[in-house]
């Protein structure tokens, strides 16, 4: 058996005095959410299975009631859905379902948990039509919240003793790019799209062009040379990594990046895309089990350096795992003890664009009279408007001096770089993606236009209330 500081180095750490088990134990669990063959994903339709997605979690304990941590591989998961996976979590876990966050991961060629619009349907006789054979929504992806929160209560009595935090951080190379590139007049110029050349499937391209021509915007998928050539804009570079170990053995590693993770979609094959093959090698690597979180990066793109290829894909995992590996590089260890952990939670609701139309489309929906198409876009309307006045939760997992935010929706990258100034001498990450409300810009964003803001359902308000909140958790 290798010793210790054989071990570590291998890791490329050095080796530490064997720790002493404090009380802290971390548990972690897996679930297969990979959709089956003639599953509608949204943007396509499942026509081949490669890569496996995954549900993948932490849970800690010895700190109160359990923490958990998760994120599944999918497009979105709405409000409805994610209350209720919460609350299979969080009994799974001997918790309550605010101390726990889900998040999603993001990438296009995977499937939506709209469990809201779904179930809506159903009530006004407007079931999502399903191929003989094929599992509809709500019985499949109910049936992946049952099973990972069944692996979940699983995993508890395998709970590992933590005795050592580990904080890294190394910058991602030609990975992001801020997709507005603005005018002269201080409007957005160009949509910088996720590749600079036309791989969108052709209704979703007619759809955002059409939606670009009314807003005075262009699209970088016809002057790809123009969007290659403007800067990176305003991202955050950085990939940040949480670690969690038992004296010089690592357990669990989350990462944080911010960006929209995909180099392509619309092809019928899910995928985790880039970052879920990193973060899957990178496991292999060094026998720590990998979560990976994005950021927000709901102005950030890949659209300056993706060609939208196979051989592009592996590309950007390939950065993607140089980053985790020099981030692990650089990781500082520090003892970790009961109380260097600490979970906070504020509630908040955001301003929705559509609120007033509400009871209108509503009575769309119940007019049993008008087309079918037209019930549907209303049932999505008034189901999104009220899943932003209901509210959500906002949360802080506080590690020593790591501080772990997660906040809703495709928030832009201002609400990231806002939180880490907040608490500058601190190692701050951001986990976004953690309820479906759509794009959330910053207050500037709502008066420059742009794709984002043309589909935004909230308002130049919301950027108040989520800092006011963020803020709230941040202080001592």
């Amino acid at each position: 058996m290798l010793g210790l500081a054989v071990l570590a180095a291998a890791f490329g750490q050095p080796a530490l005095a064997a720790g002493t088990a404090t009380g802290l134990r971390v548990a972690t669990f897996q679930t297969d959410a990979t959709p089956p063959i003639g599953y509608d994903m949204g943007y396509s339709v499942v026509k081949s299975i490669g890569e496996k997605l995954l549900v993948k979690g932490v849970v800690i304990t010895g700190a109160g009631k359990p923490i958990v941590m998760a994120a599944v591989d999918w497009v979105t998961v709405d409000g409805q859905a994610r209350d209720e996976w919460h609350a299979l979590l969080a009994k799974a876990a001997g918790t309550t379902p605010d101390r726990v966050s889900l998040h999603h991961l993001h990438q296009h060629d995977a499937p939506r948990g709209d469990l809201g619009v779904f179930d809506e349907r159903v009530k006004q006789g407007l079931p999502e039509p399903v191929p003989a054979g094929v599992p509809d929504k709500g019985t499949w992806v109910r049936g992946v919240m049952e099973r990972s929160a069944a692996e979940l209560a699983k995993a508890l009595p395998k709970a590992q003793p933590v005795t050592h935090l580990g904080l890294g951080k190394a910058v991602a190379e030609r990975i992001g790019a801020n997709r507005r590139i603005m005018g002269a007049n201080g409007r957005v110029a160009m949509h910088r799209q996720s590749t600079f050349t036309n791989e969108y499937p052709a209704d979703v391209a007619a759809r955002i062009k059409v939606d670009a021509d009314a807003d005075g915007h262009r699209l970088s998928i016809f002057y790809p040379e123009e969007a290659k050539a403007a800067p990176e804009g305003l991202i955050d570079p950085y990939v940040r990594v949480i670690s969690l170990w038992n004296g010089n053995r690592p357990l669990v590693a989350l990462t944080y990046y911010a960006s929209h993770p995909q180099v392509a979609f619309g092809k019928g094959i899910p995928t985790p895309e880039f970052v879920g093959l990193a973060r899957e090698r990178r496991q292999k690597e060094t026998g720590a089990f990998q979560v990976y979180f994005n950021g927000a990066g709901g102005n950030i793109t890949l659209g300056k350096y993706n060609d939208g290829s196979e051989r592009a894909r592996q590309e950007f995992a390939g950065r993607m795992l140089d980053a985790m590996r020099r981030a692990w590089t650089a990781t500082a260890r520090s003892p970790l003890t009961p109380a260097d952990v600490e979970w906070r939670t504020t509630d908040i609701s955001l301003p929705a664009k559509y609120g007033a139309f509400k009871d209108e489309a509503r009575a769309v929906a119940a007019d049993k009279t008008r087309p079918a198409s037209e019930r549907v876009a209303a049932i999505g309307k008034y189901v999104r408007a009220q899943a932003l006045e209901d509210g959500t939760t906002l949360s802080v997992l506080r590690l020593g001096d790591a501080y772990s935010v997660h906040i809703p929706g495709e928030s832009f990258i201002q609400y990231q770089l806002g939180a880490q100034a907040i608490r500058p001498n601190n190692f701050v990450t951001m986990a976004a993606y953690a309820e479906g409300l759509g794009y959330i810009g910053n207050k500037d964003a709502y008066g420059e236009g742009g794709y984002e803001i043309t589909v935004s359902q909230t308002t130049l308000a919301a950027e108040k209330v989520i800092m006011d909140g963020v803020r709230k958790l941040l202080q001592d």
